[in-house]
Formats: structure tokens, C-alpha cells, sequence
């Protein structure tokens, strides 16, 4: 697969209160990190779990969902002001990173308009100045952007909401497959193996369409092919339908490929049940409406009009609140008309709430997208790979390979020596 495993192992010596020594083994694998703690007897055996609880005083490293680390990062106590402060200066996914262009430009202009009125214009000018400050300044209420705005946003969410919720996953599709095989099958693991991987083959074709960084990524069929994620004969066969001029997503197909392999699957013989194919079966046309949901909701985007139409009035607005001053009542008072001049707080505030409020449903009409607040495709490409090499091994495992020897292994070996012992 893409992505390589790293493995450090740290010796401490002596556990306190125990006399036994701690292992402690660090898996790094992208941004994922598990840290497995052993403790070691004097025969250098594995003790019991409880043992495990003594450790607590030692450094460890909890490996948590990203969105989880992303919360932790930015939600403030309730309680706490000092949270709340370091989240109002937090700069990376902040409003002040989004707008601090467009902030520079609007001063910068405020400030020549300024100049040009003070120190440029004649008085005829200035007088036109003021009569052009004034109008803008009885007019700017006039424009209404709360019901344009609270369309686009509320569109923009409505569909950012239902992306969220029909993201495919990969993990069910391929746990029910897992589940439903025979135990032991000589091919078995091969089996899994090809399932897992066009799962996640499909996934990645289905985020191609809608995701930019992704495609950035994976440009090509080939590049699929040197990731180890597709096959060469897997590759012309898509690429030959693409020269076909078929419609069909490319993702689809992958998993109409996973529906023959489920009829063959059934036609061996090779489920628990019979029931288990028909299971299966519905686990994977789940899988197949999410991944088209996805392609059809984010190639449908909004109306580019409806975009322009925001866009346009609210700049205007950001351009009338420009000249929006009241020039004659601030040169009656010093200290009135150089906050007027230079401290444009009150005129400006509403337009750049506007200007957050678009660039937020801007950034909900492509979450998919490069920006910090988008959706990280990513990063669930890599927890998707990691989950179906983890899954697939619990094919060939049992807790015994876990845990070693069983106690309820134990039991049922006696229980049946017991009964083998009674006489007939």
C-alpha cells in the first residue's frame, strides 16, 4: 500500500512498586501513532492486563480521530476565559486569515478618499464630496443583504450537511465480508485481500470526481497502479471503458466488480450461510448509493448566478460604505472628524460581518476543497487504508493471537475431556 509503518521501541527499566521492567513500543504509520505498553516478568513473559494499570505515571501517547484532535484544539471551556481568549487569537482557520486582504484593500481605500477629500480637492470638489458622503451614508441601510445572505448560507449548509452525512465508508462493506467467509478457506485471504482492496479503490475513484487535491494526488490510472492499489489488468480495463466513451463513473464499476465477486463467493459455497450473501450484498449497494450520492451532489453544485449575485451586492455595499461618512457633523468636533478620517470602526463592521458570512457559505460550497476548514479527503484516504489492512487480518486471527490461552478455551477443552471420560 501507500503508506509504510514505523516502529520504535523504548526500554524502562524497574517498574516502580512491581521489580519488573516496561517495553513500550511506538507504531507510527502517517499521522496515526498507537503506543503499546508491555511489562516484562523476570522470564520475560507478557503479564496480565492488570498489570497495565500501574503505568500510569509513565509518558504516553493516545492515538485519537483527527476530528477529535481538531476539537481539542479549538473549543474553549465554558468556564475558562483564558480558553477563550487563546481561541479568538488562534490564527490558522481563522476569520481574520479569511478577510485580512480584503481588510488591507478597504483601509487602503478609505484612507486615499481621505486624503483626496483633505488635501486634494478644491472646494467645489469638497463640496460635491460631501454631498456624495451624505448620500451614501442615508442609503447604505437600504441595501438588504440578510435575505440574500441567509439563502446562500442556509443552501450552501443544507448541502455541505448532507455531503457529511453520505461520505461512503469502507469499514462496514468490508467487516460483513470479513464476517460472512467460511473460516480457513485456502483461498480466503486472498479473497479479502481483493475485496478490501477494490473497496478502497473505489472510494478513491469516487473522491477523484469531486475532491481537487485528490486528483492532484492520483492525476492518472497509473499512478493508482504504482500506489499498489490497482492491478495492471484492473487499469486497462477502466481505462479501456473510459476510450469507450461509457458514462458510468469508474468507482461504480469497481463495485460491480465486488458484486461478481460476492455471486462467485456464493456460487462456492464459501459463506457461513446463505442468508450471508444477500447480507453482503445490501452492506455493498449501501456502499454503492453513498458513492454516487457523492458524485451527484458535488458535481450539482449551486447556481454560479446565485454565487455572482452575493458576491456582487456585497461588495457593492463594502464600496458604498466607503463614502458612507458623515463629513459636516464631524468637522464641528476635532476629535469627531479624526475618527471619521482614520477609524472607519463603525461604517466598516457590518460590511466585513457580510464579508464573513459569504466567505463562510464559500467555503461550505466546496468542502472538498484545499482550504484549512475543508473537509481533509486526504487524511481519510489514509485511515480508510489503514482500516482495510486491519481488517483484513482478522481473517486469519482469534483472540488467541491477541491474548494467547484463553480461559473459556480452557474451560471447554475440560468440559469436553469430561465428557469424553464418561463411561457409555
Amino acid at each position: 500500500m501507500i503508506y509504510n509503518t514505523r516502529k520504535h521501541t523504548r526500554s524502562v527499566p524497574m517498574l516502580s512498586g512491581t521489580g519488573r521492567d516496561v517495553q513500550i513500543i511506538v507504531y507510527e504509520s502517517g499521522l496515526s501513532r498507537i503506543v503499546r505498553v508491555i511489562v516484562l516478568t523476570n522470564e520475560n513473559s507478557v503479564t496480565n492486563s492488570t498489570m497495565l494499570k500501574s503505568v500510569g505515571n509513565l509518558e504516553r501517547t493516545v492515538s485519537q480521530v483527527p476530528s477529535v484532535i481538531a476539537f481539542n484544539q479549538i473549543a474553549p471551556e465554558a468556564n475558562s476565559i483564558g480558553e477563550s481568549i487563546r481561541v479568538l487569537l488562534r490564527w490558522r482557520g481563522s476569520i481574520y486569515k479569511k478577510i485580512w486582504k480584503q481588510l488591507l484593500v478597504y483601509y487602503l481605500l478609505y484612507y486615499m478618499l481621505t486624503i483626496l477629500h483633505n488635501f486634494v480637492l478644491d472646494e467645489d470638489g469638497k463640496t460635491a464630496f460631501v454631498a456624495l458622503a451624505k448620500y451614501c451614508n442615508k442609503n447604505s441601510n437600504s441595501i438588504n443583504l440578510m435575505i440574500m445572505l441567509t439563502f446562500f448560507t442556509t443552501t450552501a449548509m443544507q448541502r455541505l450537511f448532507a455531503l457529511q452525512t453520505m461520505i461512503p465508508g469502507t469499514a462496514k462493506v468490508i467487516t460483513f465480508f470479513i464476517l460472512s467467509l467460511k473460516q480457513n478457506l485456502p483461498e480466503g485471504p486472498v479473497i479479502v485481500e481483493q475485496f478490501a482492496r477494490w473497496a478502497v479503490l473505489a472510494w478513491i475513484l469516487t473522491f477523484r470526481v469531486v475532491c481537487k487535491p485528490l486528483r492532484k494526488m492520483f492525476p492518472d490510472m497509473i499512478s493508482l497502479q504504482m500506489a499498489g492499489i490497482i492491478k495492471e489488468k484492473e487499469r486497462i480495463i477502466l481505462e479501456r471503458v473510459e476510450t469507450e466513451r461509457n458514462k458510468t463513473p469508474r468507482a461504480l464499476m469497481v463495485i460491480d466488480w465486488m458484486f461478481l465477486l460476492l455471486k462467485e463467493c456464493s456460487i462456492h459455497n464459501r459463506f457461513m450461510e446463505n442468508s450471508n450473501f444477500l447480507k453482503c450484498a445490501d452492506a455493498v449497494m449501501v456502499f454503492k448509493k453513498n458513492c454516487g450520492n457523492t458524485i451527484k451532489i458535488a458535481t450539482k453544485n449551486i447556481p454560479c448566478a446565485l454565487i455572482q449575485a452575493v458576491i456582487i451586492v456585497v461588495y457593492t455595499y463594502g464600496l458604498v460604505t466607503l463614502m458612507a461618512r458623515n463629513v459636516e457633523e464631524a468637522s464641528s468636533c476635532e476629535f469627531l472628524e479624526v475618527v471619521v478620517n482614520y477609524f472607519p470602526v463603525i461604517p466598516s463592521m457590518q460590511f466585513f460581518i457580510f464579508l464573513i458570512w459569504l466567505n463562510f457559505g464559500r467555503v461550505a460550497v466546496n468542502p472538498f476543497g484545499a482550504d484549512e476548514d475543508d473537509i481533509d479527503v486526504k487524511l481519510l484516504l489514509e485511515n480508510h487504508i489503514q482500516d482495510s489492512i486491519r481488517l483484513t487480518h482478522l481473517y486469519t486471527q482469534d483472540l488467541e493471537h491477541v491474548f494467547g490461552a484463553m480461559p473459556g478455551k480452557q474451560y471447554h477443552e475440560l468440559s469436553s475431556v469430561q465428557t469424553n471420560a464418561l463411561p457409555i
